[in-house]
C-alpha cells in the first residue's frame, strides 16, 4: 500500500506486510540501513527512526508499527492524523507530523482490511474478517456502531462525501460476498443492542448520543508501563517533522464539535500549523536521530520532564466492546455487483466505481 502524504509533492508513505512503514522522498536515492530493535514497551507499540543523517538518501523516516502486516492507510482531512489497519485486527491513529501513536482500537474478530475517514474528520470506517463494517468516533474516541450485512469478509469501505452533512452520513462497503452495501448513518438510525436480562433491568435503558453514558462499562485494566527515565527535554516544537506545509487548520472540523480541543489520555492538546518552510524541507532539516520521547539516545539540554508529563505521550489502548455494548446499524441497499469477490469502492459525484479480484472495474449510477 502506497499513498502520497497530503500537503507534499515529494513525500509518500509505503506500508508493508512485516508491520513497518517507510516515508520516502521521490527525489532521493535509496540506501540500505540498520534498524535497531525496540528497547521498551512504548517503542514496541510505535517506533519511529530517521536512519540517515544525510538528506540525500531514503528513507526519510522508518516506522516500526506492528509485528504483523499492515493492510490499509487513510489520512484525516485536517492533514495531521493517519489511520492504519493491520492483520493483528488493530486500528491505530497516528499523529504523523509529530510521529506519535495516539490511540489503538481492536476489531471484534480477525484482521482489518480497509479504512476510510469521513469528510469532516469526525468518523472512521473499518472493515475486516469479522464480516462487519465498524464506525468509530474520532472526536469521542469510541466505537459508535457495528454495521452487519455482509456474509463474508469486508474488503473496501468509503464515505460518500456528496451525501454527508453535519447530521447524516452515507457510506458504502464491498466484500468477498460480491455485494455492494450502502448505509445511511445518523444517531436516530442506530438500534440498541439486545441486552441480557441483568442488563435490561438496569435503569439506564434509554439510548442517547453519548452511548458510553447509557451502557455501564468496566474501566480498562491499567497498562503495564516500564520505569521511565527522567531526561532533559527540548521544546516540543523542535520535534515536529511536518511543520509548515500547506493544509487546513487542525481545528477546522473540531471547532464545530463540542470542544476546540481533543483530549488524549486525560490531557488536552490542540494542533496548530505555523511556519514558513515547506512540508518536505522540514523533513530534510531533521536529524537522523529519533525524536521519540522514549528513545534512549536523546541530547536534551533544557527543562526536565515530569513523569506524568511523559506518560501523556503513551498510546491509549481502548478496550473491546461486547455485542451487547455496541449499537448496530441496518443496511439501506444491498446489491450483488460482481461475480467475483470485490476489492474496493470509490464514490464520485455522479457514479460509484467498484473493482473485483479479477481486475474488473465497473461504474454504477447512483441509486
Amino acid at each position: 500500500m502506497i499513498k502520497w502524504i497530503p500537503g507534499s509533492e515529494d513525500l509518500f508513505i509505503a506500508v508493508f506486510k512485516n508491520g513497518t512503514a517507510l516515508v520516502m522522498d521521490k527525489d532521493r536515492d535509496d540506501q540500505t540501513f540498520n534498524m535497531p530493535d525496540p528497547s521498551s514497551w512504548s517503542e514496541s507499540q510505535f517506533y519511529p527512526v530517521r536512519p540517515h543523517r544525510s538528506t540525500k538518501y531514503n528513507p526519510v523516516s522508518f516506522w516500526r508499527i506492528s509485528k504483523q502486516g499492515l493492510t490499509d492507510i487513510a489520512f484525516s482531512p485536517d492533514g495531521v492524523h493517519m489511520a492504519i489497519t493491520g492483520m493483528d485486527g488493530q486500528l491505530r491513529i497516528i499523529d504523523y507530523r509529530n510521529e506519535r501513536l495516539m490511540d489503538v482500537f481492536q476489531s471484534y474478530y480477525g484482521k482489518l482490511n480497509c479504512v476510510d475517514w469521513s469528510p469532516d474528520g469526525r468518523y472512521i470506517l473499518t472493515g475486516g474478517e469479522d464480516d462487519i463494517v465498524t464506525l468509530w468516533s474520532f472526536i469521542e474516541k469510541r466505537l459508535v456502531a457495528r454495521c452487519q450485512g455482509h456474509k463474508s469478509w469486508v474488503t473496501g469501505v468509503a464515505f460518500d462525501k456528496w451525501r454527508c452533512d453535519e447530521h447524516n452520513y452515507r457510506f458504502g462497503s464491498v466484500g468477498e460476498d460480491c455485494n455492494l452495501i450502502l448505509w445511511d448513518f445518523s444517531y436516530s438510525a442506530l438500534q440498541k443492542p439486545k441486552h441480557s436480562r441483568m442488563i435490561a433491568a438496569s435503569p439506564t435503558s434509554a439510548f442517547t448520543k453519548n452511548w458510553n453514558d447509557s451502557v455501564p462499562q468496566q474501566p480498562p485494566p491499567p497498562i503495564p508501563v516500564p520505569p521511565i527515565n527522567i531526561e532533559h527535554k527540548k521544546s516540543l516544537k523542535s520535534h515536529r517533522l511536518f511543520r509548515g506545509f500547506s493544509s487546513p487548520d487542525t481545528n477546522s472540523f473540531i471547532s464545530n464539535s463540542t470542544s476546540n480541543t481533543i483530549s488524549y489520555n486525560g490531557s488536552s492538546s490542540s494542533s496548530s500549523t505555523t511556519g514558513s518552510s515547506s512540508f518536505s524541507s522540514r523533513f530534510r532539516k531533521r536529524s537522523s536521530k529519533s525524536n521519540s520521547l522514549f528513545a534512549a539516545h536523546h541530547d536534551y539540554s533544557e527543562d526536565v520532564i515530569a513523569e506524568d508529563q511523559v506518560k501523556q505521550y503513551l498510546p491509549v489502548l481502548h478496550p473491546l466492546l461486547k455485542k451487547n455494548q455496541a449499537a448496530f446499524l441496518q443496511p439501506t441497499t444491498i446489491k450483488a455487483v460482481h461475480a467475483d469477490p470485490c476489492l474496493s469502492l470509490l464514490f464520485t459525484e455522479r457514479t460509484l466505481v467498484t473493482t473485483d479480484r479479477r481486475g474488473r472495474i465497473r461504474t454504477w449510477g447512483r441509486p
